[in-house]
């Protein structure tokens, strides 16, 4: 099995040497194709990239890179898959990074249950300076729910970085379509969605650095987009952002027992299988009455 890892950029030269390496610390029984893609950057990002070259020319990862201007983050993404020979893909970010040991676990998730396609593990916050804020949740993700936009919408996100699907599932959306510069990643999971069921894994996978000046900060252009790519129209969605609204009002002595009563009679059909590790740290399939692992 190959993973292919595509890092967009654009001056990232104070956090892209920790992305890099939370890439090149992984250790399995499979091969990785690490493919930056740097958006004519005016800073050391470029030196950075080389020093890297230099490092893995005798490595077994596969490292490519390529420097030229862009139409914004989500065409340089598509410049990297364009590159990309494996047979796993995701993208993370320049000021992000993964978990140390996660590609063993993904691996193994994706060879011991061949019908998975598509599958997120859990992203915790860090700060500038890559102090832990705050652990991330493992959430669960409905396939129809998906394909109507609401996560990120009306319920949680999917957490970009903590995404990993099979070379197949690519090829049948090929590229996000450049006009969005902000929710790019919600375009691309309404579109998985017409195909596929996103799996959760329980398990640490990645940490989303919050910091100022990020694209995902902008939240305002982010909704102006969202609303482009789908509507919030029907009594599904109705149901679903009253229930989230509801979430935010409840004190948190009451929070879980009130919040899994109301799931379990509202949406009492909706699929919660999802992947967590046995001690000997197997994946296997688990079932949870609730949207949280």
């Amino acid at each position: 099995m190959k993973f292919s890892i595509v890092t967009p950029v654009y001056n990232g030269q104070k956090y892209i040497r920790e992305t890099i390496e939370s890439v090149l610390s992984q250790r399995g029984d499979f091969e990785i194709e690490y493919i930056i893609v740097d958006g004519d950057s005016s800073d050391k990002t470029i030196d950075i990239i080389k020093e890297y070259e230099k490092k893995l020319k005798n490595n077994n990862i596969k490292f490519k890179w390529i420097s030229e201007k862009d139409n914004g983050m989500y065409d340089a993404i598509n410049k990297g898959f364009d590159m990309a020979t494996g047979d796993i893909f995701a993208w993370i970010n320049h000021d992000d990074k993964y978990e140390l040991g996660v590609f063993e676990i993904i691996s193994k998730t994706f060879q011991k249950f061949p019908k998975i396609n598509w599958l997120e593990g859990i992203t915790s916050y860090i700060n500038p300076n890559g102090k832990l804020i705050n652990s991330g949740l493992c959430m669960i993700y409905n396939q129809k729910w998906l394909f109507m936009g609401v996560y990120g919408r009306n319920a949680y996100f999917v957490h970009q970085d903590g995404v990993f699907w099979k070379r197949e599932l690519w090829n049948k959306i090929k590229k996000i379509p450049t006009e969005y510069k902000f929710a790019g990643d919600y375009w691309l999971w309404i579109n998985f969605a017409k195909f596929e069921k996103l799996w959760t894994l329980k398990a640490s996978v990645s940490f989303f650095r919050k910091r100022d000046g990020q694209l995902s900060s902008n939240m305002k252009k982010y909704r102006e987009e969202q609303a482009k790519i789908s509507s919030e129209k029907g009594f599904l969605n109705l149901k679903i952002k009253i229930y989230f609204w509801f979430k935010t009002k409840l004190k948190k002595k009451w929070h879980n027992k009130i919040m899994i009563l109301l799931y379990k009679l509202i949406f009492w059909n909706i699929n919660r299988d999802y992947i967590d590790l046995n001690s000997k740290n197997e994946p296997i399939i688990k079932k949870t009455n609730f949207y949280i692992c």
